[in-house]
């Protein structure tokens, strides 16, 4: 059986921006980031597997959708949040280091 491309796009694009709000709240929250490390024994690590569930979970949801035609359109779509979403995880940790 061959893989929903747009599934799998928005799946990636959808992790993203979770990942990405995941850190920001973890590096914001102490509170947060405890539990999170309470959860597996690193942050990172919970991450990760928060991250993983949630591309299953997304990809299943997604792959109700019809498959696109124009599968450029979610490629395009999943790298640019994954540059902006590098970008933004950057300049939080760029900020902090020149302000601090």
């Amino acid at each position: 059986m061959r893989p929903h491309l747009t599934a799998l796009a928005w799946a990636t694009s959808g992790v993203v921006w979770l990942v990405v709000a995941l850190t920001l709240s973890a590096e914001l929250s102490a509170p947060f980031k405890a539990f999170l490390a309470g959860l597996t024994g690193h942050h990172w690590t919970s991450k990760s597997v928060i991250a993983a569930a949630a591309f299953i979970v997304l990809y299943v949801l997604f792959k109700r959708m019809r498959e696109s035609e124009n599968i450029l359109g979610s490629v395009v779509f999943a790298v640019v949040s994954i540059l902006l979403g590098g970008v933004v995880i950057f300049s939080f940790y760029l900020s902090h280091f020149i302000v601090l």
